[in-house]
């Protein structure tokens, strides 16, 4: 099975957000870290809102770090129809309908080698970028996903930004604690 890592950020009162946006939670160690497990991806996994948000870089654009890297895009609405709108701005996204089997085959469609541009590794890696929503729902659905979530010395609170309003309830067993410059850094797996 191949490893699905959960990135997250947020503050140290829960908003994953400011002003809709990550980076307004993130630091400097917070990004060298999402930078590195960009670079260990075999392929990255992004939700719809994440996927045609003009302000976000192209993830895997031409001449980039990882323009060889598929992308993913998981959605609960038509994946032909949102398969059109990222062609249509020249997005080399995969979209797809997101079911509880979904990560699973994406997981078994990517190729044994690495992308030219990832980080050698002894194995492949899945990466999702989106927020807590679609990052909890792959948690719930993958036996052995990994949360890496990075908690940012900052008190954050700024309307629609408060946690993720998603109702789930899921045990995780802590498997790693680091810091780096007054981030702290938390990896979890399912209890």
């Amino acid at each position: 099975m191949r490893r699905l890592i959960l990135s997250l950020v947020q503050s140290i009162n829960g908003s994953f957000a400011e002003n809709g946006w990550s980076t307004g939670v993130s630091t400097d160690a917070d990004f060298r870290r999402f930078l590195a497990l960009r670079r260990s991806a075999n392929a990255i996994i992004v939700d719809r809102r994440t996927a045609l948000n003009p302000q976000l870089p192209v993830i895997n654009a031409a001449g980039k770090t990882l323009q060889h890297t598929p992308v993913h895009v998981l959605t609960e609405s038509d994946p032909t129809a949102l398969q059109s709108e990222l062609d249509a701005r020249g997005l080399d996204y995969r979209a797809q309908h997101f079911t509880a089997k979904t990560i699973t085959e994406v997981a078994a469609s990517l190729p044994t080698a690495p992308s030219p541009e990832s980080v050698p590794t002894d194995e492949s890696v899945l990466l999702c970028e989106s927020g807590p929503n679609l990052a909890f729902r792959l948690l719930e659905h993958y036996p052995g996903a990994e949360l890496h979530l990075s908690v940012s010395p900052c008190y954050i609170r700024t309307p629609g930004s408060h946690f993720s309003g998603l109702e789930a309830e899921i045990d995780l067993r802590l498997i790693d604690v680091r810091t780096e410059d007054d981030q702290v850094f938390l990896r979890y797996t399912r209890a």
